[in-house]
C-alpha cells in the first residue's frame, strides 16, 4: 500500500512538472508538432524585445494582437517548411491576463522595455536619479498567477520559479537558451523605447508626461479627476510640456549609455551562454517621430476643416483627441490659443534631436564588429522608407497618415496587421538568407494583398474611418475606440463612432482613461484612493 502511495505522489510530481515545463512545440492552445517528454525539439524561435514583438494594439494586449504580430507570422511561415519548432506565445486574454500561465514561453517581450530595462534596471538619467537602479517591476517575481502584478509577471511566468529566483526578460533569455539542447533563433529587437518616451510625450517619471492642453480641458473633466490633475501637477507628479529641448533629452537615452549597455549585455551573453547552437537576429529602429501618432497642418485641415498655423511642427495623438473633443462641444474657438502653445508642439528642431539620435544608434549597430552567429537586419530603414514613401499593395497605398493611412493601428505607434505582414517578410527574407539554407529549406512569404483584404485597420470604403477590432476596450483604448467608422467601414455614411456621442459621453470617457493612466504613480494612487475615485487597495 506505501509503494502504491509513493507512486501516486510520484505521478502527481512528474505530471506538475510537466505541464511546467510545456513541451509544446507550438504555442498555448495550439499544439501542433507537439513532441515527447523526452524528446527535445530541434529549432526554438526567441523574441526579445518591446511591445512591437509583443504584439499590441491600440494600447492593449491581448491574444487577438498577438496572433497578428509580425512574431507569430514568422513562425507560421517557418512552420510550413516542416522543420520542428519550439514557439510558445504567453497569449493574454481581453482583460490582460494569461489564459495558460504554466505555458514556458518563448516569445519574451515585454510592452514598454529598453535597453536597460530589459535586464531589470531602471534608466536613472530619465527618473531623476544619478544612478540606474534594479526596479521590481521590471522582473518577474511572483509565485502564483492571482499575484501578477505587472506585465513581466504576465509574459515571463513560469520560468522564474524555473530559474528559482526573479528573472528580468534578459535572464530570461539566458534561461530559455542555456535549458535547450538544439539551435535556436532569436529576434531582438531591443532599443526603440530608448527613443519613444522623448518621442511620444506620454509616460516617464518625475515626472509623468501628459501631452494634453490641461488649462483648457480641466472644465471639461469630471472634477475629481481634474482636480487630482491639478494635484499632480501641482507636486512636481505630471507635466503637460512634453515637447522641450528639456525634456526630450532627459527622456533619450544617452548614446555613450546606450553603447556601454549594449555592450554589457553582449559580454553577458558571452560569459552565460551555455548553448552554441544560437544565432541572433538584430533589428535596427525607425523613426519614432515619424508614425501616425503625430498630425500636422494637414491632419488638422482634415479632420476639423480649418488652416491652422502650425507650421512644421506636428502634435500628439492624445493632443489631438482632446482638440477633436472641443470641437464636438463646439468650443473649437479654444483651439488656435491651445495650439500656440509650444510645450505641446513637436518642432522641427525637436524632431531632428530625435531622428539623430536614432541614427546614431543605427550607427552603433551597423558599425559594430558582430560575431558570425550575430546577423544585422535593417528593419528601421525599410519602415523610414514606408513612413516618407508609403507601401503600395496590389493598387492600395498605405502611408503613415493616422487611420486613413493603413500603416497602423488607431494608437497611430503600433502597426497595423498587413505592415506587421510585412515585417515578418522581411525578416523571413533575412531567415531564408541565413539559417535556414543549413536546412535545406526556404520559408514562403505573405501575401500583403490577402493580408489587407482583412486588415480591419484600412479604410476600405475610403470616408476616412477604420472599422478596428471588436475586443473589448478599456482605458486609453476606449478613447481609441471611439474613432472606429461609425458604420462599420460599410461606405454608407463618413463618421467615427464619436460623432454619434454627446460631448458629456466624450469628456467621462476622456476622464476615466486620464484617471486610469495617472493611478500608475503610486502617490496620486493614494490620493485617489482618499478621494474615493478608486477602491482602496487590500
Amino acid at each position: 500500500m506505501r509503494r502504491v502511495k509513493h507512486f501516486f505522489n510520484f505521478l502527481l510530481v512528474f505530471s506538475f512538472l510537466a505541464s511546467l515545463m510545456n513541451v509544446a512545440v507550438s504555442q498555448e492552445r495550439e499544439p501542433q508538432f507537439r513532441s515527447s517528454f523526452w524528446w527535445s525539439p530541434r529549432l526554438m524561435l526567441v523574441g526579445v524585445g518591446n511591445s512591437l514583438t509583443q504584439g499590441t494594439r491600440d494600447a492593449v494586449n491581448n491574444e487577438f494582437n498577438t496572433r497578428n504580430a509580425y512574431l507569430q507570422r514568422v513562425f507560421l511561415k517557418l512552420k510550413q517548411t516542416r522543420l520542428r519548432f519550439k514557439f510558445v506565445q504567453p497569449f493574454l486574454n481581453e482583460n490582460e491576463q494569461r489564459i495558460n500561465p504554466w505555458a514556458v514561453p518563448t516569445n519574451l517581450a515585454v510592452d514598454g522595455e529598453d535597453i536597460f530595462s530589459v535586464e531589470g534596471y531602471e534608466y536613472g538619467p530619465r527618473v531623476g536619479s544619478a544612478v540606474n537602479y534594479i526596479d521590481d517591476k521590471y522582473l518577474c517575481d511572483r509565485l502564483q498567477p492571482y499575484l501578477f502584478a505587472d506585465m513581466q509577471d504576465k509574459v515571463l511566468y513560469p520560468i522564474n520559479l524555473l530559474a528559482g529566483q526573479p528573472v528580468s526578460q534578459f535572464e530570461a533569455l539566458l534561461w530559455r537558451l542555456n535549458h535547450h539542447s538544439g539551435p535556436a533563433w532569436v529576434i531582438w529587437w531591443v532599443g526603440t523605447n530608448d527613443a519613444a518616451l522623448a518621442a511620444l510625450g506620454l509616460g516617464g517619471k518625475n515626472p509623468f508626461y501628459l501631452p494634453i492642453p490641461f488649462a483648457w480641458i480641466k472644465d471639461k473633466l469630471k472634477p475629481g479627476v481634474a482636480f487630482l490633475l491639478e494635484y499632480g501637477y501641482a507636486n512636481g507628479l505630471l507635466s503637460f510640456s512634453p515637447f522641450t529641448k528639456e525634456a526630450i533629452n532627459r527622456n533619450l537615452t544617452q548614446l555613450e549609455d546606450f553603447k556601454r549597455q549594449y555592450n554589457h549585455l553582449l559580454n553577458r551573453l558571452r560569459r552565460e551562454l551555455r548553448n552554441e547552437k544560437v544565432d541572433f537576429f538584430i533589428l535596427t529602429f525607425p523613426y519614432y517621430t515619424e508614425p501616425g501618432y503625430f498630425m500636422g497642418k494637414e491632419e488638422l485641415c482634415y479632420y476639423f476643416g480649418n488652416d491652422f498655423s502650425l507650421g512644421k511642427g506636428r502634435i500628439s495623438l492624445l493632443t489631438f483627441i482632446c482638440l477633436y473633443a472641443l470641437v464636438k462641444s463646439d468650443e473649437s474657438y479654444r483651439l488656435p490659443i491651445i495650439l500656440r502653445d509650444d510645450t505641446l508642439i513637436m518642432s522641427r528642431e525637436e524632431r531632428r534631436i530625435i531622428r539623430s539620435h536614432l541614427d546614431d544608434f543605427n550607427d552603433f549597430l551597423k558599425f559594430h564588429s558582430w560575431p558570425s552567429f550575430v546577423h544585422l537586419v535593417d528593419i528601421g530603414s525599410r519602415l523610414n522608407k514606408l513612413f516618407d514613401q508609403g507601401l503600395w499593395v496590389k493598387g492600395q497605398h498605405i502611408t503613415r497618415k493616422w487611420s486613413r493611412g493603413g500603416a497602423f493601428c488607431l494608437d497611430g505607434v503600433h502597426p497595423s496587421h498587413t505592415v506587421h505582414a510585412h515585417i515578418a517578410n522581411l525578416i523571413l527574407q533575412e531567415l531564408n538568407r541565413t539559417v535556414m539554407r543549413r536546412w535545406g529549406r526556404r520559408a514562403s512569404l505573405w501575401s500583403l494583398e490577402s493580408i489587407l483584404e482583412n486588415d480591419p485597420y484600412f479604410d476600405h470604403d475610403g470616408d476616412g474611418w477604420v472599422a478596428g477590432p471588436d475586443y473589448k476596450a478599456s482605458g486609453r483604448t476606449k478613447i481609441l475606440f471611439l474613432f472606429k467608422d461609425a458604420d462599420g467601414d460599410t461606405g454608407s455614411g463618413s463618421e467615427a463612432g464619436i460623432d454619434t456621442m454627446e460631448p458629456d459621453e466624450i469628456w467621462s470617457l476622456i476622464s476615466d482613461a486620464l484617471l486610469e493612466e495617472i493611478i500608475t504613480i503610486p502617490l496620486l494612487r493614494i490620493k485617489a484612493e482618499e478621494m474615493g475615485l478608486i477602491p482602496v487597495e487590500k
